[in-house]
């Protein structure tokens, strides 16, 4: 298994006159329990070649149990409207994470330290996108 490489799902809702509404659900597979989900940014310097770019941000925390199990980190994002040219485009999602340099998070001063790793990447094409109804609500029906 490949690890910090991230298992990508788009859901798409259309929208009347509008840019249509997008949800990513990412899942990244760590080699060690004490990893989570932290943050995500997105970059759209892309969008008009038809790209939307999105980092997912892993974290790993000594205070959490450190175990050798393979452990899914989850990211859902509500995207929100993206307009694509033409309707159509790609999501590119990267692994990016802050891993302490020591086990206990301190150098010889005493300060914690990080250093930023980046992980795998995966590619959606938003016509793979599953399709997201809206439930019918009563008012909308008279």
């Amino acid at each position: 298994m490949k690890f910090f490489k991230p298992v990508v799902q788009l859901a798409r809702e259309h929208q009347i006159d509008q840019p249509d509404l997008y949800f990513l659900h990412v899942v990244t597979f760590c080699p060690r329990t004490c990893y989570y989900a932290s943050n995500y940014t997105v970059s759209t310097t892309n969008l008009a070649n038809g790209l939307y770019e999105v980092t997912v941000k892993i974290m790993q925390d000594l205070t959490r149990p450190d175990m050798e199990y393979i452990t899914p980190v989850v990211h859902t994002i509500d995207l929100g409207p993206i307009a694509f040219p033409g309707g159509e485009g790609w999501i590119q999602v990267s692994v990016e994470g802050d891993v302490p340099n020591t086990r206990n998070g301190a150098t010889r001063d005493g300060n914690p330290t990080t250093k930023t790793k980046t992980g795998g990447s995966g590619t959606v094409s938003t016509t793979d996108a599953d399709d997201k109804s809206r439930p019918i609500l009563e008012s909308s029906l008279v």
